[in-house]
């Protein structure tokens, strides 16, 4: 199990990991989770368990200068592209997570090592989570055919999605998601029109290479 920091807001109110459901600006609300999977990693490795809901949007807001989404254009309000609603922000790329989170890393005084993997990950998942790495996950998926469950019961589905990785049971991945512990189909997750990709994310010294 890696367990992602608790966020206490001004109630008292504990959450599991960070939330982008928490921002007012509409273009991070949208592609906020990329950030907040890189700042939940660096919170872990330095040891920050627990952070006030203000304290973390400090946080938040220097990290997306490292972790960037891929934005298009300067109106941050909602517009038709093709059709659809488009928030100005493509998300956080696979590629600029790793490179924004190593020049994060640096920033907040760490030297870590982050890990890509896929092939055979459902065997690699559990071995990573064991030795105590933060552990990041990208789904992309073109038919947003990959469910994934809130605490109420209440099921979504992905499309484009960065989520923190804290248990596997079977065929169920739990995982840190919009502040709340979610869980996910390992089954759906392996189907062949579902794109992956994994980051183990370790101190320098002390990786857990499997």
């Amino acid at each position: 199990m890696s367990q992602p920091p608790k966020i206490i807001d001004k109630y008292g109110i504990e959450s599991f990991g960070g939330s982008q459901m928490w921002l007012p600006d509409k273009m991070l609300l949208n592609s906020g989770c990329g950030i907040i999977a890189g700042l939940d990693a660096i919170m872990r490795l330095k040891g920050e368990e627990r952070m006030p809901r203000e304290e973390y949007f400090d946080r938040f807001f220097d990290a997306k200068d490292y972790i960037r989404p891929i934005t298009i254009g300067k109106n941050r309000e909602p517009r038709k592209l093709f059709g659809k609603e488009f928030l100005g922000s493509l998300g956080v790329s696979a590629g600029r997570f790793r490179r924004g989170i190593k020049k994060l890393a640096v920033k907040e005084g760490l030297k870590i090592r982050v890990k890509p993997f896929r092939f055979r990950w459902w065997e690699k998942v559990p071995k990573y989570l064991e030795g105590g790495d933060p552990l990041v996950m990208l789904v992309t998926a073109p038919f947003e055919n990959v469910s994934i469950e809130l605490p109420t019961g209440t099921k979504g589905n992905l499309g484009f999605h960065w989520v923190t990785i804290t248990e596997m049971d079977g065929d169920t991945l739990w995982v840190s998601s919009w502040g709340t512990r979610c869980k996910m189909s390992v089954k759906e997750l392996r189907r062949f029109n579902v794109i992956l990709h994994f980051y183990a994310v370790s101190l320098e010294n002390q990786s857990n290479i499997v």
